[in-house]
């Protein structure tokens, strides 16, 4: 019954870190709208995730073992730090000057497919075998995400801006299960234990490098950026990047031994169209979506329900085989 109650417990995790992840698209959104330039929006939120991590880990009395692993592992740190986190924001924060936060939230779910279809390539055991119901579930989810956009991609002008925004959303998408799941296995080979609290902390720390070009960057094109920049800034990186980010990986640290499960909580970030539309509903006087939106909501719900299920069946094959 443990591996049953893990996976239910790694999904209510999944479905609370995407409630705040959701943060990141819609002030993103808000930053872009207000004139923020982007180097800074990318930079801010991790140089604010830095210290807010580092002060909950010293409290936790883990910095010091945080730190020994880093000093052990340097660059598994830095090369997952630099793709996972690093490119990521920066990613989504260019993204967000061409398309509205819902848009970017909806495209960004292609990471869910991307993270199965990955696993070849990250896993060296039985982990890179790729669950094939968990991926046809996923195509179903990802296909009611593209119906989403079907009537607000007839209302956008600048087609060429959506474009590029879309596959610098998909780059994204890649990058962030890369990042996740590549951390984890090169932990375990080198045979060091970090929690995911540890774990954000020192991918943050390992994007510094990024971090101080993306802060030039922004310092001799724009100036310093804004108190309400900053402030943003800070939100998202508490939010996101602290509440939302430690939870996901806490989620994903709960099934790291199963793909299936390990699928489905990755899927829980579908939630992040919801509740960034909400949240754009409520701050930026957004409309409730018609027609094609409902539609696809319908679709997404029915895959994620069916993707809870077949992860909770295959946690249940588990427990009997064992």
């Amino acid at each position: 019954m443990s591996a049953q109650k893990n996976a239910a417990k790694a999904i209510v995790w999944g479905i609370v870190a995407s409630l705040f992840l959701s943060s990141t698209f819609i002030i993103n959104s808000l930053i872009s709208g207000s004139g923020g330039y982007w180097a800074w929006t990318a930079a801010l939120r991790s140089l604010f995730l830095i210290p807010i991590l580092g002060l909950v880990v010293f409290l936790a009395g883990q910095l010091k073992s945080t730190m020994h692993a880093m000093r052990q592992a340097p660059v598994i740190f830095i090369k997952w730090g630099l793709i996972g986190f690093g490119c990521l924001y920066t990613l989504l924060a260019v993204a967000s000057l061409w398309s509205p936060g819902w848009m970017v939230a909806a495209t960004f779910q292609i990471n869910i497919l991307a993270g199965i279809l990955l696993a070849p390539l990250i896993y060296p055991d039985e982990r890179k075998v790729i669950p094939k119901r968990a991926l046809i579930i996923s195509v179903v989810i990802l296909s009611g995400v593209f119906i989403m956009q079907f009537e607000k991609l007839s209302q956008l002008h600048a087609v060429g801006n959506t474009i590029l925004s879309f596959f610098t959303v998909i780059a994204g998408a890649i990058v962030w299960p890369l990042g996740n799941r590549k951390l984890m296995v090169d932990l375990e080979h080198k045979g060091l234990r970090l929690n995911a609290l540890q774990r954000v902390l020192g991918m943050s720390i390992g994007c510094l490098p990024l971090l101080i070009i993306l802060s030039v960057i922004g310092f001799v094109k724009s100036g310093a950026p804004s108190l309400a920049q900053c402030e943003s800034s800070l939100l998202s990186a508490l939010f996101s990047g602290f509440l939302g980010g430690v939870g996901f990986y806490q989620a994903t640290q709960i099934v790291s031994k199963n793909t299936v499960s390990l699928a489905a909580i990755e899927a829980t970030q579908v939630f992040e169209i919801f509740f960034t539309l909400i949240g754009e509903m409520v701050l930026k006087g957004a409309h409730f979506p018609g027609l094609y939106a409902q539609i696809g909501f319908v679709i997404v719900l029915s895959g994620i329900s069916i993707h809870f299920w077949n992860a909770w069946r295959h946690s249940k094959r588990l427990v009997v085989a064992g």
